[in-house]
């Protein structure tokens, strides 16, 4: 699907310094001037544009533009309440902030507490466009997209050529959102409080929504947790059936050793019982460089499918001689559990040299895994170390339906 085009006023327009410039905190005339003018230019000063916490409720058909070299920066000591954000947008429409290579910062020191201090956050929203900006040093996410009471689900969203660094828990979370397109965007050195992902979609309750979201040549690199983390274990097979694309997007050494989440690159998750059905695609996707493998999951084979296809991974599993490049497994707490997987790798290339299995499967303690089903495709490997193709543990491969990859090896 492509993107929806939409226009937000220009007739009237003023520049920000018009309503003055305050050395202290600028909210009250950022307020005034998004009110009476249709489209707000944030101009360049000698120094940052210092705020206090920025809400916006209800604003339609605005503009904010900022001119090259400008910061927009927290004020320092302003943000007590846990909830606090830089800026954020509450049942708006029709929004477009232009950003010519500005930054929005926060102070993530100050933050001790909490994980809710967003960059930019979009509640109930729709028709919003953000390009070419920096969300730096949040106290919670640098972008965050959710609904909104009667509001649901943001819709609508375009990001583009966004840098998202430093942010204390996700580079962006979405929790429920419809006809979302993230382009050309960079999401790195996420850290400070679990889960730390470069992008985390995960939704909060079973009647959120993921629907048509989709990263196009976008980067996730070295943050403390995975790039990419498909946290969807909230919806279930009543929930609306997510559909995800990433396309020709990178990813490199993500997952710090001191987050104790599981370690891969890409985390897919859903609920053990009664899972949201629907399908995920991985499409011409680069991993340079990773301590860790490709991912981890413990998704069932009848939660929603997850393709990929034309991925190069090389320089893999550094960490651990024994690393698998792919690891599912059923958790010893689960009591029961149905067969594991629904994936597909189509004409996948992995180049690295460490000693352990491909794809490991591992059962609980308890003999709970029922199977390793519906998982296939095409593999190449370049591997001068590699011994096995796939490791069971804990686990029966006799319980395996359709588990069916052609592996080829590359000398």
């Amino acid at each position: 699907m492509t993107c929806i085009e939409f226009y937000p006023l220009q007739a009237q327009s003023i520049k920000l310094s018009s309503y003055g410039f305050k050395p202290d905190d600028n909210r009250a005339n950022f307020y005034n001037a998004l009110k009476n003018n249709d489209t707000l230019i944030v101009d360049r000063q000698n120094t940052e544009w210092l705020v206090s916490p920025m809400t916006f409720r209800g604003l339609n058909n605005k503009t904010i533009i900022f001119e090259e070299g400008t910061t927009l920066r927290a004020k320092p000591g302003a943000f007590p309440k846990t909830n606090h954000c830089l800026m954020r947008f509450v049942q708006c429409e029709n929004i477009e902030i232009i950003g010519n290579n500005a930054l929005l910062k926060m102070n993530k020191e100050e933050y001790i507490d909490g994980e809710w201090r967003m960059g930019i956050s979009l509640v109930g929203c729709k028709n919003i466009k953000v390009n070419n900006l920096t969300v730096s040093s949040s106290g919670g996410d640098g972008i965050y997209i959710d609904g909104y009471k009667t509001q649901p689900y943001s819709e609508n969203i375009y990001i583009d050529n966004v840098i998202s660094t430093n942010n204390k828990r996700q580079g962006m979370s979405i929790i429920s959102a419809k006809n979302v397109w993230v382009k050309n965007s960079i999401f790195t050195k996420t850290n400070g409080t679990l889960p730390e992902a470069g992008v985390d979609i995960e939704p909060d309750k079973d009647t959120n929504v993921i629907i048509n979201v989709n990263f196009e040549h976008c980067s996730f690199i070295d943050n403390n947790h995975a790039g990419i983390v498909l946290g969807l274990n909230n919806l279930n097979e009543d929930s609306v059936p997510v559909s995800i694309t990433f396309k020709d997007c990178y990813l490199s050494m993500n997952h710090d050793s001191s987050n104790r989440y599981p370690a891969a690159e890409i985390i897919v998750s859903s609920s053990s019982e009664q899972p949201v059905k629907g399908e995920v695609i991985f499409e011409n996707i680069m991993i340079d460089g990773s301590e860790w493998g490709l991912m981890y999951t413990r998704k069932p084979s009848d939660a929603y499918s997850v393709i990929f296809k034309d991925l190069n991974a090389i320089n893999i599993c550094q960490r651990n001689e024994q690393s698998s490049v792919i690891y599912m497994e059923v958790p010893d707490y689960y009591k029961t559990s149905g067969p594991i997987g629904g994936f597909s790798l189509n004409d996948c290339y992995f180049e690295y040299d460490k000693e352990g299995p491909f794809l490991t499967v591992k059962g609980s303690s308890l003999g709970t895994l029922a199977g390793a089903k519906d998982i296939t495709g095409n593999v190449t490997i370049s591997n001068p170390k590699l011994t096995e193709f796939i490791k069971y543990v804990k686990y029966n491969p006799q319980k395996n339906i359709n588990l069916n990859i052609d592996f080829s090896v590359k000398e």
